[in-house]
């Protein structure tokens, strides 16, 4: 097992000791999930986890499982987010522009 897989079975150690996991936290937690963390936390396996645990506490908060792109149609009409392309399961994957663009949009249409 290299530096990577260790840094990666570690978050995850983390994360599950913190709460476990359902079977949708787990399908999301997987090792290219878990890399992304990392990367952006500099490595660092205690910030990762804590970032993921955040992450995963945000998406059972906005139940994000049930949302499609038809809960976004002001976003997508305004230009505030866009639809590129579909994941693995033929979802839509909607990009969202930077919060302060967004701010910015919402300001002047008021």
């Amino acid at each position: 097992m290299g530096m990577k897989d260790e840094k990666v079975e570690a978050v995850l150690r983390l994360v599950k000791k913190q709460s476990p996991l359902t079977f949708k936290q787990e399908k999301f937690c997987n090792r290219e999930c878990v890399e992304r963390f990392l990367k952006v936390k500099g490595d660092n396996v205690k910030k990762s986890a804590k970032q993921l645990i955040s992450c995963l506490s945000w998406r059972q908060n906005f139940d994000i499982e049930r949302l499609g792109a038809e809960e976004f149609s002001t976003e997508l009409s305004d230009g505030v987010a866009y639809i590129s392309g579909h994941d693995r399961e033929s979802r839509p994957v909607i990009i969202f522009r930077f919060k302060h663009d967004y701010q910015k949009l919402h300001t002047q249409k008021q």
